[in-house]
């Protein structure tokens, strides 16, 4: 199989991971998509990644971390089986806003804390280690550390009967 089907036009991170999104909301086998389709998505997801590693963005140079991107990967899969969240992936960190209360024990089981101060749910990476806790509101930390985000589905689709 061509190894850069899904990615072979884009040459920057926001690029791919905007495409990955897209791609895993479409293909997500919880969301309809086919397990193996989405088995290779992950696969090419995470060699264009690599291919970006040492590229520089505004004033930040992207470095490529497998575990991490992975980690990521697997927690934004997860909670779009979710229902009427806003999920927002803000540099490494994952923060969930919308509908938060009916889906507020999927949230703490997915290992996700509530941030009082920003008055939403939050991930980050379990082998992130910085204590240092930024200041400023969502917006203004998306505007530093980039930002990529989307809705999950309203309701759950109902199978048809035949």
């Amino acid at each position: 199989m061509n190894t850069t089907i899904y990615f072979e036009h884009l040459k920057t991170v926001e690029e791919i991971k905007i495409r990955y999104r897209n791609l895993a909301k479409d293909n997500h086998p919880d969301l309809g998509g086919d397990a193996d389709i989405m088995k290779e998505i992950n696969a090419q997801y995470q060699t264009a990644l690599k291919s970006c590693h040492g590229q520089r963005s505004e004033d930040r140079e992207y470095k490529y971390k497998p575990d991490i991107e992975q980690e990521l990967m697997d927690k934004l899969q997860e909670l779009l089986k979710l229902r009427n969240l806003d999920i927002a992936l803000i540099g490494y960190w994952i923060w969930v806003s919308g509908d938060t209360k009916s889906n507020k024990d999927a949230l703490k089981a997915a290992g996700l804390m509530w941030n009082a101060k920003r008055k939403c749910w939050y991930y980050k990476p379990l082998s992130w280690r910085r204590t240092y806790q930024s200041k400023g509101n969502l917006s203004e930390l998306a505007q530093k550390y980039g930002y990529r985000g989307f809705h999950t589905a309203e309701k759950e689709n109902m199978p048809t009967t035949v």
